[in-house]
């Protein structure tokens, strides 16, 4: 009773989730939108579950129309590869990855799909929507100004970067929610009596090696192949894989800090105060102590020395 009670109260969850898709909240919703799913696959039997998503369906197309089953869809599909995941006790890493590369491939898919069937270009788009934005600046905003922001090569240059990040912020997305969703799930699951494997303490986050490799090459490439390396499909995939390795190596700093702290019996404050340098400060490249860890046993030292 207690559990079919819990998969009641996540349906209404899911609802009110699905809903929001159509409001201002979604910037804030969509990233918790498959933990609803997540949790009510990896508990329940298929049958159940169907019967459990199915009215939710029904409601939100009742109020919104069928197209937002497209984008119930799309969350509902790496929900349901995370919850057969907690239900195999696959590893917490294997769970986060498998459910954030669902989430990426679904992005790549409707993009080819679109772009193939139906003549789509997301940059186009993208540049559409930026025109309309000025346009309305200049209905609000004294004319000359709008002209000299509009005429700005600077502009212009920004806006190209924002379009060849799109793949860096995808991938970003698609890890945040996945991450999200583990993190309430994991502890929910346990809480019902479901243990599930969890990750590791963020102070014993250990990257591979082969990423500070991967950094290497992209920028070597750019030093030795000059100003071509900065347009076109290598320049567009230099532009994502350096911030996105760095982006990884930030992390690997982070989990550093908290690891140095851990052992050497830190006040808990210490370390929090050395994050906030390295996430707000971009141009101080503290993410170097990220490769360092990767590459040196700073952390081995770290131990024997305290001892």
């Amino acid at each position: 009773m207690k559990l079919r009670w819990t998969s009641v109260a996540w349906s209404v969850v899911y609802l009110l989730l699905l809903l929001s898709l159509a409001t201002p909240l979604t910037v804030v919703t969509a990233f918790f939108l498959i933990v609803p799913g997540v949790l009510l696959y990896a508990t329940l039997s298929t049958k159940s579950f169907s019967l459990h998503i199915l009215p939710v369906w029904v409601i939100a197309a009742w109020v919104y129309g069928p197209l937002i089953l497209l984008q119930a869809v799309y969350f509902l599909i790496p929900a349901i590869v995370m919850g057969h995941m907690y239900k195999k006790r696959v590893s917490a890493l294997r769970t986060v990855m498998s459910g954030a590369g669902a989430i990426l491939v679904e992005f790549l898919l409707i993009l080819l799909i679109s772009t193939v069937f139906f003549n789509f270009n997301l940059a186009e788009s993208i540049e559409d929507l930026a025109n309309l934005v000025v346009a309305l600046l200049q209905n609000v905003s004294d004319t000359s100004m709008s002209e000299g922001a509009i005429l700005s090569p600077e502009l212009s240059q920004q806006f190209s970067v924002m379009v060849q990040l799109i793949p860096y912020t995808i991938i970003v997305s698609s890890l945040t929610i996945a991450l999200i969703a583990h993190a309430i799930v994991r502890p929910t699951l346990a809480s019902m009596g479901q243990a599930v494997p969890k990750l590791p303490p963020f102070r014993d986050w250990r990257l591979p090696r082969s990423l500070i490799w991967y950094y290497l090459i992209g920028i070597l490439i750019q030093l030795f192949v000059g100003p071509s390396a900065q347009e076109g499909f290598l320049g567009t995939i230099l532009l994502n894989m350096i911030p996105l390795l760095q982006f990884f190596f930030m992390i690997q700093t982070v989990s550093f800090f908290f690891f140095a702290a851990y052992h050497r019996k830190w006040n808990p404050v210490i370390p929090i105060l050395l994050v906030i340098p390295v996430v707000l400060i971009p141009i101080l490249p503290l993410w170097i102590i990220g490769i360092m860890d990767i590459a040196y046993p700073l952390r081995e030292r770290i131990t024997r020395s305290g001892r």
